[in-house]
C-alpha cells in the first residue's frame, strides 16, 4: 500500500484527470483499493492513497496478478537464480555487451581514443 501511496505523492499531478491501473500481486492493496477499506495498519496509508486519487481526480483501477502467473517477478524479489535461469535464461547470458551500444567500459574508458581531443592547449 506504501508503493501506491508513494506513486500517487510523487507522480498525482501528472496523472491528473486519468485512469491509473495498478497491477498488484498482494491481495489486501488489490480488495483495500477495490473496496475502499482495509483492516489493520493500512487503513491510514488507503485514506491517503484515496484521499490523494480525488485530489487530483485520478480513477483508480486494480488488477490482482496471481503468483503463478508472475514468477518471474516473485523469484527476482527473492534472489532465487535457480528459477530466475529457468525462467529468462537471458539475463543471465547476455547476447550483447555494453560496448555494442556505444557505452564506455571501465577497461576502455582511459584509453587515447575514449579521451576528448582539446586543441589550442598550452
Amino acid at each position: 500500500m506504501r508503493a501506491v501511496e508513494q506513486v500517487l505523492l510523487h507522480w498525482g499531478l501528472l496523472f491528473q484527470g486519468k485512469r491509473v491501473v495498478i497491477h498488484t500481486v498482494n491481495r489486501s492493496v488489490f480488495h483495500g483499493l477495490a473496496n475502499g477499506t482495509i483492516k489493520g495498519q493500512s487503513m491510514p496509508v488507503l485514506r491517503r492513497c484515496l484521499l490523494l486519487a480525488a485530489e487530483y481526480d485520478i480513477d483508480i483501477q486494480t488488477t490482482w496478478i496471481p503468483t503463478k502467473e508472475n514468477a518471474l517477478a516473485d523469484a527476482l524479489s527473492r534472489f532465487d537464480y535457480d528459477s530466475i535461469a529457468n525462467l529468462a535464461p537471458q539475463p543471465l547470458f547476455p547476447t550483447c555487451s555494453p560496448r555494442d551500444f556505444g557505452f564506455l567500459t571501465y577497461s576502455n574508458r582511459d584509453s587515447p581514443q575514449s579521451r576528448p581531443i582539446i586543441s589550442g592547449a598550452a
